[in-house]
């Protein structure tokens, strides 16, 4: 399980104690916005979704459970989804998402909303942030020269989310339209997939899956058909080797300047 502990205050109090966040991550944009978001509140313990397994309840009164991930077609990731609903959540606690998105991203924090109200639950805060985008297999993603005013913009509104945050408001972004898309047939998500000649068998598109979905057999990755299209593989690939049929030929690829895979990886 991959954490970050938090930092102490002033007042000699572990913020890591009161404060967790569970993020997932492909190009690294939803760990960039948890990071950063953990710094603004002081500190806070970082937990990677697809690398959890939480024994008991979290949070209580006084303490506060926050969700960091991307939209994937204006719903949250399966991952995700799984993770929360088996997550004991203990009453009292303060529950917030962030969900980053190149494109319309709202839709994710009403499902996450939803989901937290079918398992008893209120989403406190929550709210919806433009990153680079990174979709390549349906869009050019960032250009490199506007990434870096991307992310101090990103900046700007984490630290609101922040001190909203820090002061227990409630306010959750509405929007009814909720994607299905990715929650059906899972098993052909990756079948586009393909590292071509150029692939050096370095292994870290295998490295960067957070679902553990490549698996490198013979110098080639391949892929094993429970895809969450979190783009990971295709983005950090240094080669660019990997392509998604014709869709992705020619198209930039991207990922997070400031992350560094091995943040990501297990």
């Amino acid at each position: 399980m991959r954490r970050d502990a938090g930092a102490e205050d002033k007042g000699g109090i572990r913020m890591g104690d009161l404060v967790r966040i569970y993020w997932f991550s492909g190009t690294g944009n939803s760990l960039y916005a948890a990071k950063r978001l953990a710094d603004e509140l002081g500190g806070a313990e970082l937990v990677q979704i697809t690398e959890a397994a939480p024994e008991g309840a979290v949070g209580g009164e006084g303490a506060k459970v926050g969700f960091v991930f991307p939209s994937f077609y204006c719903n949250l990731p399966r991952a995700v989804h799984v993770f929360i609903e088996k997550l004991q959540i203990q009453p009292g606690t303060y529950i917030f998402g962030i969900v980053t998105m190149g494109g319309n991203g709202v839709g994710s924090v009403e499902a996450l909303s939803l989901l937290l109200k079918k398992k008893g639950f209120r989403l406190d805060f929550g709210r919806a942030m433009r990153m680079p985008a990174n979709y390549v297999l349906m869009y050019n993603p960032a250009d490199p020269a506007r990434v870096s005013g991307t992310l101090a913009k990103a900046d700007k509104k984490l630290h609101d989310y922040a001190g909203n945050i820090k002061a227990g408001r409630q306010a959750v972004s509405r929007f009814p339209y909720i994607g299905k898309k990715l929650f059906k047939d899972i098993e052909t998500l990756d079948k586009g997939f393909v590292a071509g000649d150029g692939c050096t068998s370095c292994g870290l598109c295998e490295k960067v899956c957070p679902v553990r979905n490549i698996k490198m057999e013979d110098g080639r990755p391949k892929w094993q058909g429970h895809c969450e299209r979190c783009v990971a593989c295709i983005n950090w690939c240094p080669a660019k080797a990997i392509e998604y049929g014709d869709k992705t030929k020619g198209r930039r690829r991207y990922h997070n300047p400031v992350i560094g895979a091995e943040e990501l990886g297990r």
